[in-house]
């Protein structure tokens, strides 16, 4: 039995609001570069849902750039650390890992001949560094800045020259190697949050939050201007143009020589469509919302980006199989739900008002999903509608965990602190008082019988009839609280998993435990689902790790180590041999399984 990656699904670039994020484009121009968690991205610019990983860094990712070369990828982290590696081999081998800063890396650029590069952030003794890429050695001195720098950009023409904008609200100029301080630019009245020299050197493009965009030698036109907030900006390939985008929820085009506003991209009313960053990529032109959405933009139609890239950019707490189509459905902390097909690789967003607070559980259920979350609601949400159109079903507590009817779809248990409640057609028709705090729920496949799991170690089996439940036996085995319990579709054993890393498997016509042994995750265990055929079933655990077990073969088991960095939340099958898995690395991942 083996694994083998088949996909990923990217996370969304990391945004707060307030702040400017910086991307880096391929010199190639086929990816580019964005950050989120402790990841680096590497997303294919035309087939955006080609997508690639960087994980070794141990702290949260703030930016990465493309040498000009092509051949390696500097990127930053929020403990003032920069990695240089590869980008010819599959395994990204370290070229150097370098301490620069105290703080946070915020913003690096490499010289035209991929030998210098400059950093800036955060930091105590200094903002920032410029220095050679192979040994870290120091070729000049970021100076003249009383607190941290956004942004900084390298001239890519010689003579050398260095631009840095930074929260004191000045532009400082260096010119080198070795690379001294020049001069300052006190022309922005709030923080500069990014600074960008054209492509062949002539100019230089400074942006702030004060709404201005400066233009060296030269000032971006006041006629339609931005009305909030300058985030980011980025060239044309040919010098010529450039791209801004603002907290106005909007992004423009200007003429690069004139400073006049040449078309306006207009965005959403929420909040969450404030624009944040922006890359110009030979013929891509794209920006990115607060939400993380990537937005695909098109000169010839400014009304309505030609694409707009969907995801996840916190840790992802559920997934869903639709069997009828095959696609997969994931929500998030941040109480996001996305519907992805894995045929096409594309993807969309529930729209509407849903949850308020992270989604705990997903199920489809007919043709609705049914949705619970830690705003104590439960909702059930059309498939065809790709929308919440339903009201909220309103609980006494947070639902820990569901489980829902494939029989009668009207049926849904509810597993809540103190109980079991019963919702049948959307609305609650009964519920179970618990002497035990109830940390897991499923229906077998007849909708006869319910298990609970609980913080007592044990799984409670009652008689479901009707909208009453009648305890009939208690299993006990575990040495922890129950995390995951799950029926197997023919009906004969039930699978369970504790926070104490055991996963056992019953048989249900003697309630004896069939199946024990299984305790190769080193943390707990979040996921436990069965294959259609219920001769398999795949974990996922805090310890990274996904197992896909055999029930014939109980000693035989393909193991993926590291699998989401931060743990596995969710693991389930698609088809016989291919597992969706998600978790706190915010990705979306498929893998092809072999069992022979």
């Amino acid at each position: 039995m083996s694994a083998s990656l088949k996909n990923i699904y990217g996370a969304l670039p990391a945004t707060t609001r307030g702040k400017p994020i910086h991307v880096g484009g391929d010199p190639k121009g086929k990816n580019w570069l964005y950050t989120c968690g402790t990841a680096v991205f590497i997303r294919d610019l035309k087939e955006p849902m080609k997508c690639e990983m960087y994980t070794e860094h141990q702290h949260a990712t703030t930016v990465a750039r493309y040498s000009p070369s092509g051949f390696y990828i500097a990127s930053g982290d929020s403990a003032g650390i920069i990695r240089i590696w590869d980008t010819t081999q599959v395994e990204h081998v370290l070229k150097i890992e370098l301490k620069m800063l105290s703080g946070p890396v915020l913003d690096l650029q490499w010289s035209d001949d991929s030998k210098r590069i400059v950093a800036v952030g955060e930091g105590k003794e200094k903002f920032g560094a410029v220095f050679l890429f192979d040994s870290g050695s120091s070729v000049g001195e970021i100076t003249g800045h009383a607190k941290a720098i956004s942004s900084c950009d390298f001239k890519q023409t010689r003579p050398y020259r260095v631009a840095t904008g930074g929260e004191d609200l000045l532009v400082n100029w260096f010119e080198g190697p070795p690379f001294k301080f020049k001069k300052s630019m006190k022309d922005h009245t709030r923080f500069v949050n990014c600074v960008r020299f054209s492509p062949d050197g002539n100019r230089l493009l400074t942006v702030g939050s004060d709404k201005q965009g400066l233009l060296f030698d030269g000032k971006l036109s006041a006629t339609n201007g931005h009305n909030g907030g300058i985030y980011a900006c980025s060239w044309s390939p040919d010098s010529k143009r450039v791209l801004t985008v603002s907290a106005d929820k909007t992004a423009k085009i200007w003429d690069g020589t004139t400073g006049d506003c040449l078309t306006t991209f207009t965005f959403g009313d929420a909040v969450e469509d404030q624009q944040v960053g922006c890359l110009w990529q030979g013929e891509e032109i794209i920006s990115i919302s607060l939400s993380g959405d990537i937005n695909y933009l098109d000169e010839k139609n400014p009304s309505a980006p030609k694409r707009v890239v969907k995801g996840h950019n916190k840790f992802i707490t559920a997934l869903a199989v639709d069997p009828a189509t095959k696609t997969v459905f994931s929500a998030s902390y941040d109480a996001a739900i996305v519907h992805w097909d894995l045929g096409t690789c594309s993807n969309t967003a529930l729209t509407g008002k849903g949850h308020s607070n992270q989604v705990n559980r997903l199920f489809v259920q007919g043709g609705n999903l049914v949705s619970a979350a830690m705003d104590d609601t439960i909702r059930i949400t059309p498939l065809t509608e790709k929308r919440y159109t339903a009201d909220a079903v309103k609980l006494e507590s947070t639902p820990v965990d569901i489980a829902v009817g494939k029989k009668n779809t009207d049926l849904i248990l509810a597993a809540i602190t103190d109980g079991i409640v019963i919702l049948r057609n959307g609305q609650i028709s009964g519920k179970l008082a618990l002497k035990f705090q109830p940390t897991a729920v499923a229906l077998s496949i007849d909708e006869n019988v319910v298990a609970v799991g609980g913080k007592d170690n044990s799984i409670h089996l009652y008689n479901l009839s009707g909208n009453n439940l009648t305890e009939t036996n208690v299993l006990a085995g575990h040495r922890g609280a129950l995390s995951v319990l799950t029926f197997s579709p023919d009906g004969k054993s039930l699978g369970s998993a504790d926070l104490n890393r055991d996963i056992f498997v019953w048989d249900l016509s003697s309630n004896q435990i069939k199946i024990s042994g299984w305790q190769f995750h080193t943390a707990r265990v979040n996921s436990l689902n069965w294959s259609a055929d219920s001769r398999h079933l795949v974990s996922g655990g805090l310890d990274n790790a996904i197992y896909v077990w055999s029930v014939e073969q109980p000693s035989k088991r393909v193991t993926i180590k590291d699998a989401h960095r931060g743990g596995v939340n969710a693991t389930v099958f698609v088809d016989e041999n291919t597992v969706v898995s998600a978790g706190q690395d915010c990705t979306v991942k498929t893998w092809n399984i072999k069992f022979h």
